[in-house]
């Protein structure tokens, strides 16, 4: 009969095992954070080490304190550089020049109607870089308060004065001021300006019809109908046809209109020579 001996002392613990371990879960309690902690005084030795170090630095070995002393603005001009300087100027001059808010200062900046973007540059050790985008003038808007000009994003820019008052194509007839076909004038300017830049320079009018966009250029008192859908359609044609033929001839202040909407055809409204006959009263 085969006798099986236990070894007590190997499968279970002592009591005095139980006693220590019960004292050790007390003694130690959870602590989550306590690496946080000493995380964050790490970062605060380091950092005062790091600001000593550069104290002594500049006291002692002539190192250059990157705050900002000077601002220097580029893009811009006259009034609006001047208008920029006074924004950025009380924001920025003796702040660091790697910690100032510079999101503030974008957004204050931003804020002029004139200003489609901007680009901030720090040049250490003292010096903030400004490159200013301006929005870009498309056409003059005739309002009732005034004559300002309009933005190839559709935003409205600054009253009209001598300082800003480029040659561009006017809109003043209250029907195309509407909001989609404000759009529409944009957009037809926009193309015009970019692909036909010839016939954009010499626009003095841009209007809105129900037949589509309806023009008026130096030198030539009748409409000139332009295409709803594509609006570049026969403009070189035209421009050889007004140099060759029309600006020579002695009816050009008589045209009734000009259309360009024909496929590879320009049709010219003729002065008519005799006036329609007169209707009658009927009894």
């Amino acid at each position: 009969m085969a006798v099986i001996a236990w070894d007590l002392g190997r499968c279970s613990p002592k009591p005095l095992d139980f006693i220590s371990m019960a004292y050790s879960n007390h003694s130690r309690p959870n602590r989550p954070w306590l690496p946080f902690a000493k995380g964050g005084i790490v970062v605060v030795v380091v950092s005062l080490g790091a600001f000593g170090l550069l104290e002594v630095a500049q006291r002692y070995f002539g190192l250059q304190k990157l705050t900002i002393e000077q601002v220097s603005i580029s893009g811009s001009r006259g009034d609006r550089q001047s208008r920029i300087l006074r924004i950025v100027e009380p924001m920025t001059l003796g702040k660091p020049l790697f910690w100032f808010d510079v999101e503030k200062l974008r957004t204050k900046v931003e804020s002029e109607r004139w200003v489609q973007g901007l680009i901030i540059r720090r040049d250490p050790p003292d010096r903030l870089s400004l490159v200013i985008e301006e929005r870009k003038p498309l056409l003059w808007l005739v309002k009732p308060t005034g004559v300002y000009l309009l933005s190839d994003d559709g935003v409205v820019l600054d009253r009209i004065n001598e300082t800003n008052s480029t040659p561009i194509p006017v809109v003043y007839d209250p029907g195309s001021q509407t909001d989609e076909n404000l759009v529409r004038l944009i957009r037809a300017a926009s193309e015009l300006r970019d692909k036909q830049a010839g016939f954009y320079g010499r626009l003095t009018e841009l209007r809105w019809e129900e037949r589509g966009p309806v023009a008026f250029i130096e030198g030539l008192s009748a409409p000139v109908y332009l295409s709803k859908i594509d609006i570049q359609k026969n403009i070189p044609n035209f421009q050889g046809l007004f140099l060759d033929q029309l600006a020579k001839s002695p009816n050009l202040s008589k045209l009734r209109y000009v259309d360009l909407r024909w496929d590879d055809e320009i049709a010219v409204g003729e002065p008519q020579e005799t006036a329609p006959p007169a209707q009658k009263t009927l009894p």
